[in-house]
This record gives C-alpha cells, structure tokens and sequence, in this order.
C-alpha cells in the first residue's frame, strides 16, 4: 500500500468511492506501487464502507453531486490531479438528470484543472447499432457525457462490462419456476458472447492502468472492461454445475409477451422499453465486437492481475445464486 501524505503525489479524486465502480477503483490504487493521495467521495462519509476508506488512510468527503450543488462539488473536486466520474442512472431511472451531473462533474474537473478525467462511459447503442435501437438512453447519455469531456479536458472512456452480479436481476437474469428450475429467456439464440466482469472486485483494474499508462494518462481513447467472455449457454452450464440447478436457456414468446412480464415488476414505460431493446447485445454484442480488437487484448494482458473468471466469482460469493 503506498498512500502518500506528499503534496509531490497525485491527488486522486474518486466519485461514488463506496459503490462497485467507484469503490474498486480505491481499493486497486491502494494496492498500487505509485504513490498516490486519495479522496473518496460519498453521500453518506458514516457508512461503514466510508469508516473503512478512512481507516486506510483515504481521504473521505461527503457530498452530494446534483445541479444547484455546484458550489459544494468544486470544493470537493478542488486540488484533484486525476478525477474518476461515475454516474448511476439506475438510482433514479432519469436520464436528463444523469447527462446534467455528468456535466456537471466534467466541468467541476475542469474547472479544479485536473489533468485527467476518467469517465466510466458507454458506447451510444443508437449510433452503432445504425439508428435499430434507440431506447437504451442510459447508454446513449453516458456516450454523450464521455464526448463532452473529451471536449473539455484529457479524458478516458472506461467503460464497464456486464455486471455479473445481474444475472440475480429479475429484469435480465434466469428466472426461477414452480418447480426450483429455471429458465432464462433471450431475445433470440445467437449465444453471443457477453463481457461479463465481477465488478465491485476488477472494474478499478482498468482505470488503474488508464491512470499508469502513459499512452492513456494523458488522455484520449476507449478502454474496454471485462472478466472472461461467454455466451449465455456458457453461463447457464456453470451455474448448473456449481450451483446444482437446472437452467433452460430459451427465447422470449414475443415483445409483448416479455413487456407484460417487466410490467409485473413494475418497471416503468421507458425501462421496459429500454430493457426489451437490450436485444442489440445479442444482434451486435455488448461492446458491438470492439473487445476482439488488438489494442483492447494489449491493455487487458497489461493488468496488474488477471480478473476474475465466472467461476471464480461464484466461489468468492458462495451466497450468490445459493438454492
């Protein structure tokens, strides 16, 4: 752990410092050999996950990132060198309030003159899927929040992969039946491959190495995050080993019949349509094949350690998925 107190280390400020996202990204700069000064931002610096940040020696600050706080961001923004930005749509399921404090923290870092920004951004569905899919407006807004900073200020499209922990989401994830099987519905059976990535543990793998890199740290690119790549049968298969379940992966009966289902769950007009529209990762693939590409493999054989596989995080959350 190499922390520094010295003015001479870089000041890294983290959004979200207790989240998955924002919380790997402390943990793996700690685990640094670099020097670093952290300060970890959150609501709430009283939660025990705060408690814990402070007791490593990061410097935790509680704030409230909104428009009509920009007073109280800047003060926390202020001395940042680096800034890691995170924004979380699927809190309030408002995208023109996530695209206002994307920006809003773009011009905080500005601002402050931090000399990086990383951006935990998406790919814009609508635009590389040629205008087929246009309701994944949290992808299109992050896609948007990442050009404004690229426009502003040396910035890093650090993108996350598929959450492993979704597949325990009802919306996405298999679904169990009557009988203590599942079934897991698809919007077609191209058995895709899927970037999956246990998040809260390697997300901040990547962002390290955009802030160590020197063809990175300075800003510019896109940098893709992932664990191990599989298809939906791939997953179903090591569930059923290590869980001892049984898992029918199949398709969805039509829209409709799926729309109706996430109505069930109460999922309002827009994420119903932006859920069913996540068929464009099965068309298209999550990062619409740019994963396969040299310079994606290049920094993801540059880790600092190798992430961890489906299997591995299973083993590591015994919980998770436990019948």
């Amino acid at each position: 752990m190499t922390l520094s107190s010295q003015p001479s280390a870089p000041l890294v400020v983290v959004v979200g410092a207790t989240g998955f996202q924002g919380g790997s990204v402390v943990r793996e700069l700690i685990a640094s050999d670099k020097p670093y000064r952290l300060r970890g931002l959150t609501r709430d610096d009283t939660k025990p996950a705060a408690q814990a940040m402070m007791e490593l020696g990061v410097e935790v600050v509680a704030v409230t990132i909104s428009v009509g706080n920009e007073a109280a961001v800047l003060r926390a923004f202020h001395g940042a060198d680096i800034v890691f930005s995170v924004t979380n749509f699927w809190e309030h399921l408002d995208v023109s309030r996530e695209l206002a404090e994307g920006k809003l923290m773009v011009d905080a870092a500005k601002a402050v003159g931090a000399k990086l920004f990383v951006f935990s951004g998406a790919l814009s569905v609508t635009e590389n899927s040629g205008g087929k899919y246009t309701h994944i407006i949290q992808w299109d807004s992050k896609a948007e929040i990442a050009a404004y900073a690229q426009s502003q200020l040396p910035t890093v499209n650090c993108q996350a992969g598929y959450y492993t922990i979704n597949l325990a989401n009802p919306y996405v994830g298999p679904r169990r039946l009557e009988d203590g099987s599942y079934v897991w519905e698809q919007p077609d059976l191209n058995d895709q491959l899927y970037p999956y990535i246990d998040t809260g543990y390697d997300y901040g793998l990547w962002v390290r190495y955009a802030i160590e890199s020197p063809e990175y740290n300075k800003g510019g690119g896109t940098i893709l995050t992932w664990g191990e790549l599989l298809r939906p049968s791939e997953v179903a298969a090591i569930l059923e080993r290590t869980r001892g379940i049984k898992i029918k992966v199949t398709t969805w009966a039509d829209r409709e019949t799926q729309r109706k289902y996430l109505e069930s769950l109460g999922a309002p007009p827009h994420v119903v349509l932006d859920v069913i529209e996540h068929a464009f990762m099965s068309e298209f693939g999550y990062y619409f094949g740019q994963e396969r590409s040299e310079e994606q493999q290049k920094i993801r054989a540059a880790l600092a350690r190798k992430p961890r596989t489906l299997e591995e995080f299973l083993k590591a959350n015994p919980e998770f998925f436990k019948q």
